[in-house]
């Protein structure tokens, strides 16, 4: 095994698990513990850059006698994980890889996702709390990215999935959990788009709806995992043969996305480590 052969099994076990510690940080956010949102989105952007990089060093190596590409080649694309996507699924085209789950999502949901993390990865909010720690006029021009994350994402996700029977459930929970400890608690938060939580009954109830849309964003994001997955394996399909030694058989690294949409939905710790 070369070095070139070891330094790519690094980076696509680096970009795999990070794309999986994201979304199970994902799963666990809420507006009590907002730090999972910057754990997720983090993790993700690493994920989703790292792999797309390592998608167009295969891509390159196949078209050119195992040659990868200069260093510049792979810097020109920046932190711009919209773009870089977009360039897995023309790769994904040229494979004749037909199936759904083996090209990129394209609802406006799916967008949104990308354009809320591609901004994260671009700094373009990654920096949001610090810059308007300081007074930078930037910050003004910035929307926080947990609420762009819930204006763009999560909402649209509530308006397909949210039923009519289940924020009833919630609203009821929360009304019976609010008279049990009317006068005995006192609630002091906010929404992750910085509204006031002031009672039980507003806690609960946000709650409530948080915990019940969790499956469903995780789904949304993984199926964008799945798409990143599938391509990489078929480069490693492709790689072995040409007999490309310097390339792993990346489908041992991206296997466990390669799952059905209720699978995806009702898994909720991910990891390649962990099968």
């Amino acid at each position: 095994m070369t070095k070139q052969w070891h330094a790519m099994a690094r980076e696509a076990g680096l970009a795999a698990e990070h794309m999986a510690s994201g979304v199970t940080a994902l799963g666990k956010a809420n507006y009590a513990q907002e730090a999972y949102y910057a754990q997720a989105f983090f993790a993700l952007t690493i994920g989703f850059e790292r792999s797309a990089k390592l998608a167009l060093l295969v891509d390159h190596a196949l078209q050119n006698n195992g040659e990868f590409p200069a260093n510049k080649d792979l810097r020109d694309y920046g932190h711009d994980l919209g773009a870089l996507l977009c360039r897995m699924d023309q790769i994904a085209e040229r494979l004749g890889l037909s199936k759904t789950q083996c090209r990129l999502p394209n609802t406006e949901i799916h967008q949104a996702i990308i354009r809320v993390l591609s901004d994260f990865a671009r700094n373009i909010t990654r920096y949001y709390n610090l810059e308007l720690l300081t007074g930078s006029p930037s910050a003004a021009r910035q929307m926080d990215p947990l609420k762009q994350w819930f204006e763009l994402v999560v909402k649209p996700i509530c308006a397909l999935h949210y039923k009519p029977e289940q924020r009833r459930k919630h609203e009821q929970n929360a009304l019976l959990i609010d008279k049990l400890f009317s006068g005995h608690a006192r609630v002091c938060h906010q929404t992750e788009i910085g509204e006031p939580l002031e009672s039980m009954y507003e806690a609960s109830n946000r709650t409530g709806m948080t915990e019940h849309m969790a499956p469903y964003v995780r789904l949304y994001v993984m199926q964008i995992v799945r798409f990143v997955g599938c391509v990489l394996s078929e480069l490693g399909h492709a790689s072995y043969k040409a007999q490309i030694e310097d390339i792993p058989h990346l489908a041992e690294f991206f296997a466990i996305f390669n799952n059905e949409d209720r699978y995806l939905k009702r898994r909720k710790a991910w990891s390649i480590y962990r099968r």
